[in-house]
């Protein structure tokens, strides 16, 4: 009985540090992802961007998003799109969307949510290749206007900045 308990009081604990890993407000993921932050002059505190989709998620946002893709659109409030990956993307510029001003997708997102599957975020780059800045979305983030986000760790905007993906189980 006595280790009974005992396994019992670990399993408890090891939950408890779960959880807690788990609870919304963190800035960075435990492999040192960061979130997203506001921009302006609030920005020098992360945004918390764990947790369920923000009321800002438009129902019809959210029924031009299948499961399991993230969803992003050229303009702010979920207009003109969605473009919608469900797998990893080194270069959103293999993707054409002819309202975009290069004519892909590459730097052309400005408002997005991530209804991915299993929990898993989707990390960005504002470079091809998983390369310079990147910002790790958990599932169910979302933003109805980038204008007013900037990458983690600098000043530059977060709008129509996105040019690859992944899906990590780290934020």
């Amino acid at each position: 009985m006595r280790s009974f308990r005992s396994a019992a009081a670990l399993a408890a604990t090891v939950l408890a540090v779960l959880v807690g890993l788990c609870l919304p407000g963190s800035a960075a993921a435990a492999d040192g992802h960061s979130a997203v932050r506001a921009a302006g002059p609030a920005a020098a505190a992360p945004q918390a961007v764990r947790g369920a989709a923000s009321a800002a998620v438009s129902p019809q946002a959210i029924g031009d998003c299948p499961s399991t893709y993230f969803c992003f659109w050229v303009n702010s409030g979920y207009n003109d799109g969605p473009g919608k990956f469900s797998g990893a993307n080194t270069n959103w510029g293999d993707y054409s969307h002819s309202s975009c001003s290069g004519g892909t997708w590459n730097n052309c997102a400005s408002s997005g949510y991530n209804h991915g599957t299993s929990g898993l975020g989707v990390e960005v780059w504002n470079g091809t290749g998983y390369t310079g800045l990147s910002a790790c979305l958990p599932k169910d983030w979302s933003n109805n206007n980038f204008a007013n986000l900037v990458w983690p760790d600098s000043s530059t905007s977060f709008n129509d900045s996105i040019s690859s993906n992944y899906w990590t189980s780290a934020c």
